[in-house]
């Protein structure tokens, strides 16, 4: 998953999860492992929920006021 469909799947909301990537068609099944990669550049603030980030990924979101959160 990269920064930028995050950034795409953000527009109307503060939290982006597992739940908005199966919405969107970006993952198929429930068992999924979803892991953020640092491509990209967000220009918002919001939480992103997924099972890893890449170093990269985290300081971004975080750098733009968001939340990167492990489930």
């Amino acid at each position: 998953m990269k920064l930028e469909d995050l950034e795409r799947l953000a527009q109307g909301g503060t939290v982006v999860g597992l739940e908005e990537f199966r919405k969107a068609g970006l993952i198929k099944r429930r068992s999924d492992r979803v892991k953020v990669l640092g491509n990209g550049e967000l220009k918002g603030a919001f939480t992103v929920k997924a099972h890893k980030f890449t170093r990269s990924a985290r300081e971004r979101i975080e750098t733009a006021g968001g939340k990167a959160e492990v489930v």
